[in-house]
Parts: structure tokens; sequence; C-alpha cells
């Protein structure tokens, strides 16, 4: 007797048991096995009664649908068992486990399935995938150490770094077995530097001796990973001077880095020539992390030297000056993420003219901006402003109030820094009127490389955008809502007087009539000419953020047109935003599945019933 049938029927009467009994009234997968089961049955009665028991829970409700299930599920259940065997021909062995502490296992199947599937296949899409489950707590399942731990060898890079950087830390020291079980000392993928830096992260001492063997006979990308390990104990430190004199540009900036991580005076020094050197780039980033007073106040001393030597050049060959605007440009990265606001012990004396805090230096250079920026080179004076600005946009309080002051003053590429500056420092409403003019001010569209005042209104366009946290994947509109606090709520009613499109689904909330009727419109437009899910897409995911009054009909209207596909990455997409809809909107959902591709179904159909059990 064929059970082929029969298993189908445990497959869905296994998915009502997770779904819950309450989904299972008028479920179209159960409708289209009852024929089978009938003609079956003219064959073999049970089949019949079979067919007879998944019409019952098909024709069931909140109340009997409990008991139907039960009753189909005790009878497929008794007569597989029959049919089947149990257990298994060979030698027990014990089963690998890891100890991970306090993670649990609470991820639904419907967010679990498309993360393993970008797990383990190939193609765009996966990235957005795996870092929307992270930030939903999906790898906190026991079930995604494993695929996690193989995600290090994926093909494509950025995946394994950001399993490698984010994911795997929180599993914190139970993994390590597997790390070094699986780390190959002579491999030159990504995988192998990814094992070894994961392992150093999670235990330096425990790893220290991998990362010996690692110097002395590995691969010579795994060496440079080994090196950056280094700095931690002195015994180091010979090691690493040595290095960082070697061939290789790689090597010395591994050996630099590490060398950050020390105060001696020889690491310090190594540090400081690197700055004066053709190494400045390499050097950069570890001087950034070193906290020695000494090395602030060298860059420091450093950048007043090369500002003095540029103010006063005569030099006419641009390539000559921009050499020394790039210089200066090395050093003034060394400041990011630096509030140094007193001197800092090296200092001539203790005047701010002459302080070698990074706050007093910056205030100083501001002030000599115009001259800045007449010097002319490749690349030149305005380049510097440019960093400067952004450096004073998100430092101390007083490099914020010093770049809002003069706002008026500013060219376009600095307006958006003053901007950013002042939704830190000042409140929302001061923000909007000191501000909004350069948004609402006219400007001609036929002449976008000259208007100045159009060139104002796309740096306030780009700053009001700027530090909007976008997720990706239908997350309520793909803006954080802790960012929106600090724009006034007159922005919206600018964007929508500009017909923007872009700043009303970054500023767009609920009830808001005028901006609903835009974004209705910008949809329906959009719609027309869309190809994919994509297309039509993100406008979509703001309406059913802010409870658009025709958000789920926009829903219905996109999978109409573009769910016969076999798009299943698009499937995915649009399907995160149906939990979120009214429940008003399930039965044209119910209706409309049945006539979809299968692979799309299979995308869509968690999430209905998510939205069915909201």
């Amino acid at each position: 007797m064929s059970i082929a049938v029969l298993t189908q029927v445990y497959d869905e009467v296994r998915r009502l048991a997770v779904a819950g009994s309450v989904v299972a009234a008028g479920d179209f997968r159960l409708k289209k096995l009852i024929a089978p089961l009938e003609q079956a049955g003219t064959k073999a009665p049970i089949f019949a009664k079979v067919g007879q028991a998944v019409k019952g829970l098909v024709e069931s409700n909140e109340k009997t649908s409990a008991e139907a299930l039960l009753e189909l599920s005790t009878l497929v259940n008794a007569i597989l068992y029959t049919q089947g065997e149990t257990g298994r021909a060979g030698k027990l062995e014990t089963i690998e486990t890891i100890d991970l502490g306090e993670q649990k296992s609470q991820a639904s199947a419907k967010v679990l399935k498309p993360l393993l599937e970008a797990l383990s296949t190939t193609g765009s899409g996966r990235h957005e995938i795996i870092k929307d489950s992270h930030e939903r707590g999906a790898f906190r399942d026991l079930r995604m150490v494993k695929p996690a731990l193989q995600g290090l060898d994926d093909p494509y890079s950025e995946i394994g770094d950001y399993i490698a950087d984010n994911v795997l830390p929180m599993y914190g020291k139970a993994i390590l077995p597997d790390l070094r079980a699986k780390f190959d000392p002579k491999g030159k993928a990504g995988g192998a530097p990814r094992r070894l830096k994961l392992m150093h992260r999670l235990d330096p001492e425990g790893t220290r001796e991998i990362v010996k063997n690692v110097l002395e006979g590995g691969a010579k990308e795994l060496k440079v990973v080994a090196i950056e390990c280094l700095g931690d104990s002195p015994e180091d430190l010979s090691y690493l001077l040595e290095q960082a004199k070697a061939k290789a540009k790689d090597v010395r900036q591994a050996a630099l880095i590490a060398l950050a991580k020390s105060t001696a005076p020889e690491a310090v020094a190594v540090l400081q020539k690197g700055l004066t050197s053709a190494d400045i780039d390499l050097a950069v980033n570890a001087v950034r992390t070193n906290r020695d007073p000494k090395i602030m106040a060298f860059v420091i001393s450093e950048l007043d030297g090369q500002m003095e030597a540029l103010l006063k050049t005569k030099e006419k060959d641009k390539k000559v000056v921009g050499k020394q605007v790039e210089r200066m440009r090395s050093l003034m990265h060394c400041l990011q993420g630096r509030h140094d606001t007193q001197g800092l012990g090296e200092a001539p004396n203790d005047s701010v003219e002459h302080s070698s805090g990074s706050e007093a230096f910056l205030l100083r250079m501001f002030e000599q901006r115009d001259k800045i920026a007449a010097i002319k080179g490749e690349p030149s004076g305005q380049d510097l402003l440019i960093l400067l600005t952004d450096l004073m946009a998100y430092g101390t309080k007083k490099l914020q109030n010093a770049l809002i002051a003069v706002h008026a003053t500013l060219p376009d590429y600095q307006l958006s820094d003053a901007f950013a500056a002042a939704r830190q420092a000042r409140t929302a409403a001061e923000v909007y009127d000191m501000f909004s003019p350069y948004l609402l001010a006219k400007v001609d569209e036929k002449k976008k490389k000259t208007d100045p005042n159009l060139a104002k209104r796309t740096a306030i366009e780009e700053g009001i955008s700027e530090n909007m946290r976008y997720r990706y994947w239908g997350y309520r509109g793909g803006y954080s809502e802790e960012k929106l606090k600090d724009l006034d709520p007159r922005w919206l009613d600018a964007a929508v007087t500009l017909k923007n499109l872009g700043l009303v689904q970054v500023l767009a909330r609920s009830e808001h009539a005028a901006a609903n009727d835009f974004l209705e419109q910008a949809f329906q437009e959009n719609l027309k000419k869309a190809k994919d899910f994509y297309d039509a897409g993100h406008v979509l995911e703001t309406m059913v953020h802010i409870q658009h009054p025709k958000a789920a009909a926009s829903v219905i209207a996109v999978l109409k047109k573009l769910g016969k596909g076999k798009n299943m990455w698009g499937a995915y997409w649009i399907g995160r935003l149906i939990p979120d809809l009214p429940k008003t909107a399930l039965p044209e959902l119910e209706e409309l599945l049945p006539t979809l591709d299968e692979k799309v179904i299979d995308h869509l159909m968690d999430y209905v019933m998510a939205l069915k059990s909201k």
C-alpha cells in the first residue's frame, strides 16, 4: 500500500501542531489532500477514514479544531507506525555537545528557514537576511550554532566577516573546541584567518601557543593575523619591533597595530616614526587606538607644523602641495574618536593657543578656514575642510557649537556637518527653525551644478537621512524610531510640500493625511513599472510601518502582480510585512495564496499564519 499521501497528511499535521489548530480551518493544503484520499479509499477503506478526518479538520471552527486535529494526528500516526521501522543497526556513539550557557531555543520556523537557506546557499540577498536575523536574536537558537560556525567559510567574504565579528562571539568560549578542531595553520582562505582572530578574541591566553606556531610555520596570510594578535605581553615587544621593519607592507601594518597596545617607549617611538615616514597611512589606525599621551601630543605637534607650512607655502605645483595636504589629512584621521579637551603634557605652555588637546587644535584650524580654503592642490584645502567639519560635527559640544554658530557662512559641503552637529547639541525645534529655510528655499532645478540654494537643499536632505539607522528587509519602514525623536514634526510637512519621496519615507508617521496620499500615489506609480518585489517594496515598507489605510491592499496588489514568479528572496522580503498588517487583510490573503507559485507560497505561509494567530 502506498503511504505517500499519508506522509503528506502527516507533514501538514505537524505544521498545524506548531502553528496551532485554530489556523487549520479552511487550510487549502489540507483541502488538496481530500480528493486523493477519497480515491485511495475505494481500494483501502482506511484512506477514506483519513479523508473524513481531514475534511472534519478543514471544516472545524475555533472550538472544535483542537479535537479534530488530535483525532487526525492520532489516526495518521497509528497507521504510519504499523508501516515503518524504528531504530538503526550499528554501533552507538556519543553525540557531540557544547555548553552554551544561557542560550535559548526560541526562534520560530519562519525565521530559521530563510536564515538556514541563506547560510547554506549562494546568491544575492543573503547578507541582509543574516544581518537582520542576528538583530532579531535568531542566532541565540541552539540549532544555529553549527550553521553559524560553518558560515566562517562562506565564499562571500562579507558574510564570513560579519559572522566572525558579530554572531559567533556571543557564544563565548563554548565554540573554542570547534574552532580549534577545524583550524588549518596552512590555510590561506578566509575561514582560517577568521578562526584565528576569533580564537584570540575569545581566549587570548589559550590561543597564544597556536599564534606562536603560526608565526613559525603557518601560511603567510595567517602570519599577518598572528602578528596582530601579539602585543598583550612584554615578551612580544622585540619581535614586533623587528616586524615593523619588514619588507612586506601588510606585515608592517600588522606589527604597528600590535604595537599600539603597548605604551613602552620603544613602541611609542616606532609609532611616531611611522607618522613621519612613507608608512603614515599604516600608522594612523594604530595611533588612533593608542592612549599614550605622548602619542597624541606628537600628533598635535605634527599637525600644527604641517598647517603652518601649508599656510606659508608659495609652491605653485598642485601635486607637490597635494602631497602636503594628503599628509595633513592622514594626521587628522588620528583625531577621529578623540575628545581630548586638555593639554596632554607635551605642550610648550598651558595656553589654549598652544594646547596639545585635539579640541583646541581643531578650533585653531577652524579659525583659519578661509586661508585653508584658498590652498590649491590635488587634493586641496577644501578637502581638509571637509574632514575638519566632519570631525567637529561628531566631536565635543564646544566643537559642535563653534560649527553651528557659523552655519549661514558655510558652503554646501560643510552645511550637512553643521546640521548634524545641531541635531546633537540643540533642541528639535531649534534645529528646524535654523535649517529648514535651506530646504524650503526656491531653487532652479535646471541649474543643478550652479544654483547654491539647490546645493544647500541637497545638503540638508542628506543631513536628514544621515544617521537614520537603515535596517533592511521590512523592518517597520526601514528607520529606527529612536533617531526620529530628534526631528521636529514640521520636517514631514515640508517634505510633502516639496514632493520629496525619500524624505517622506524617512519622516513618515501615522495619521498624517498629506503623507498618506503622497505615499499611495508614489506606490501606484512604482507598481505600474515594477518587475520584481524590490521595485515597489521600499514605499510599501513605509506604508506598513505607519499603518497606512491602504497598506494591506497594496501588499495584496504586489503579490497579485509579482507572486506568480519564483523569486523566493523577494517573497521572503515582502512576507515579513504581512504580520504587521491588520487582521482584516487575512481573508483576501488566504484566497490569494493558492493562485501563487508554490515556492512563493512556502515563504509566505508562515507569515500568513502569524497574522492569523495575531
